[in-house]
């Protein structure tokens, strides 16, 4: 059994411990000790890193009563010797930041709308925690954001002490112990009592501020995304640099910022509406142009047209203005980023299957496309075969027409 010291005392930040065994894990040097403070994952907290006797600590597992110590090289120490510890203090500490906050959040959020946290993670930028209901009312977010945070700097003492299994069945904790016998139990001055055997705080006033980020479906349950403490001011410092930096483009306050982007928005919009009117006149008079200068075969036009910057929408645009025009078909194309778009297309009164014209060229260089016998698209071929792609489909085109003479 290996002595938790972090326990008790989540703040201890340097020990020492006796060697009772080291062997091979995952590939790397494994070290059991006597006694640790070192966290081992568990229940949705990343483990604790640091140094022991001078080499990292890249994990830690937690087994049987056993924690583990999983290090990036060969220890210098053996069996029996006795070696110093120290943790990765500010990684510790917004760990028991966020775990704290989670377990007054996950109490805050049953007291109100008796919604229960059914699964927690405390990840690298934000911790989340998962709630056993599919819909949150609208003013959720900010209700128990709020909640929390006048709960937080009242400064509630956090206690965490062992109970056995009949002291902890007159407690009013939220979820049921996952273990027997002596059951380590992290309360909240009377607030909140949760089975944990989690690293936390001394008082909730180390938790602020609070910030709730947002609320996602999950299936059945709801995932709030959240931030405690110092990473609640690191966010609120990095949205605050670029809300001002965005104010300073526009030589604006913040306050007029999302104004001034709803006008731009606007602005853009209209800006947007008229390039494509005038994209649609000019595609209409290069149709004629295209149209007058095709090779026919009997009293059909076969437009070939090849766009190198050409959008897919353009082509889309350009199709449609050809399938309005009597005995006409378009072969276009286009290698906007860098990639290949087809689109071939026909009159109505014209006797062409043009879906299968793209299948069948688009088969032969690699590609993949289909359609209607109007209208079809596609692509993947390489941008140096397009040349002869088009050339191609217009000679099936032309093979078909002619039997049809």
């Amino acid at each position: 059994m290996t002595e938790r010291l972090d326990h008790l005392n989540a703040y201890r930040q340097h020990f020492d411990a006796l060697v009772l065994a080291i062997e091979q894990r995952e590939g790397v040097p494994a070290v059991l000790l006597d006694r640790t403070c070192f966290y081992p994952t568990s229940g949705g907290q990343p483990h604790d890193t640091g140094l022991l006797a001078g080499i990292p600590v890249i994990n830690v597992v937690a087994e049987a009563g056993e924690v583990w110590h999983l290090l990036a090289a060969s220890p210098p120490f053996s069996v029996g010797d006795r070696v110093a510890g120290a943790i990765d203090w500010p990684r510790r500490y917004d760990h028991m930041q966020q775990h704290s906050g989670q377990h007054l959040l996950s109490q805050l959020i049953y007291q109100r709308y008796g919604f229960e946290t059914v699964s927690v993670h405390f990840g690298r930028e934000e911790s989340t925690l998962d709630l056993n209901t599919g819909e949150l009312p609208s003013t959720f977010l900010d209700e128990i954001e709020q909640a929390a945070n006048e709960l937080a700097y009242l400064a509630l003492e956090i206690r965490p002490y062992f109970v056995d299994e009949r002291e902890a069945q007159r407690l009013p904790l939220r979820r049921p112990p996952a273990v027997s016998g002596q059951i380590r139990i992290v309360e909240i001055d009377g607030y909140d009592y949760s089975a944990c055997g989690g690293t936390h705080v001394r008082t909730t006033a180390e938790i602020a501020p609070i910030k709730l980020l947002r609320a996602e479906r999950r299936r059945n349950h709801t995932r709030v995304s959240f931030l405690c403490g110092l990473r609640a001011c690191r966010d609120y410092a990095e949205k605050h640099r670029l809300l001002t930096e965005v104010a300073g483009f526009f030589s604006t306050q913040i306050t007029a910022v999302p104004a001034m982007v709803q006008r731009i928005q606007s602005q853009m919009q209209e800006l947007k509406q008229k390039h494509m009117e005038l994209q649609k006149r000019l595609l209409s008079q290069e149709v004629e142009t295209l149209v007058a200068a095709a090779p026919r075969v009997g009293n059909v036009a076969i437009v070939e047209h090849f766009s190198p910057d050409g959008s897919i929408e353009a082509l889309k645009q350009l199709a449609a203005f050809l399938r309005e025009r009597p005995r006409c078909i378009g072969l276009l194309a286009s290698t906007a980023d860098e990639r290949t778009l087809l689109v071939f297309c026909r009159s109505d009164d014209v006797d062409l299957h043009v879906g299968e014209v793209l299948r069948n060229v688009l088969a032969a260089f690699g590609g993949r496309g289909g359609g209607q016998p109007d209208y079809a698209q596609g692509g993947g071929v390489p941008i140096a075969s397009v040349g002869a792609v088009l050339a191609e489909a217009r000679r099936q085109c032309e093979e078909a027409l002619l039997r049809h003479l």
